[in-house]
């Protein structure tokens, strides 16, 4: 929270230096001329033109526990969106911004970290287990527009709406050569086998918003959260590039959250 508190002290320190500027340009006419004409390629003006913006992102996700045990751990991801940005202020450059954004994640690990995460190993042979997870987030923003000539900084803060579209963990051998000499003449007839048994079958594939999958209600992913965000986004002509930060506030399942930093490259259209 604390780096929050930082972030929104510079976007409100952003907003009253221009606010004053304003002031000031706006009593001073022929001195912004002069200055404007001399270096128009650097001088500050008012832009109130809102955005249409498609985006790719690289976005790692933190998946982070407090369950006793387990520790948190890193997912790659990639995220593709689309932002739209509306003018509220008649003199001044505030925008809110809201869109659509989904978000792919996984991670792999090995038999030894499953351990560590708090994966279980239900079965007798060494096995590596991979997270999956797919979700769409509608962002609601407010953001404020600083451009100087053909370059626009957007500082924006705001929350998030979160549908969790897929949460999966499926497991395979660490080793198929463990097979051999068994009774199974392919990786996949061990895994028919497993969950063809009468009492107490084994999946393969984890359904993670299954409590039948996950055995506990705890350990129940949820489809909808809300999280917030914070960021800011840099545009020269039609080119975008953004760094952003967002952390989940309602749980994804019992003392579980996640977060993510987005490097975004985009286009306005």
């Amino acid at each position: 929270m604390k780096k929050v508190r930082l972030f929104l002290m510079a976007f409100m320190a952003l907003i009253s230096v221009n606010a004053s500027a304003q002031f000031v340009n706006s009593g001073n006419k022929s001195q912004t001329s002069t200055a404007s004409s001399f270096n128009s390629g650097s001088s500050y003006k008012v832009d109130l033109n809102g955005w249409d913006r498609i985006s790719v992102s690289f976005s790692p996700m933190k998946y982070i526990t407090n369950v006793k045990g387990t520790d948190d751990f890193n997912m790659t991801g990639f995220s593709l969106g689309y932002e739209k940005g509306f003018s509220i202020a008649k003199s001044l450059p505030f925008f809110i911004e809201t869109g659509v954004n989904l978000q792919y994640a996984f991670k792999n690990f090995d038999d030894e970290d499953r351990d560590d995460v708090g994966v279980p190993n239900p079965f007798y042979y060494d096995m590596k287990a991979t997270y999956s997870t797919l979700n769409m987030k509608v962002p609601v923003n407010l953001a404020y527009k600083l451009t100087f000539g053909d370059v626009s900084l957007i500082p924006y803060v705001g929350l998030n709406f979160k549908l969790n579209l897929l949460g999966q963990l499926k497991y395979s051998l660490e080793d198929p050569d463990d097979l051999e000499n068994s009774r199974y003449d392919s990786e996949d007839d061990f895994w028919d086998e497993m969950e063809d048994l009468e009492e107490d079958g084994k999946k393969q594939n984890i359904n993670m918003f299954d409590k039948k999958d996950v055995g506990s209600k705890d350990a129940v992913w949820k489809r909808f959260q809300m999280g917030w965000q914070i960021g800011i986004g840099l545009d020269y002509n039609s080119l975008h590039v953004g760094l952003g930060y967002t952390k989940d506030i309602m749980e994804l399942c019992k003392k579980v959250k996640t977060s993510s930093v987005m490097v975004s490259l985009g286009y306005n259209f």
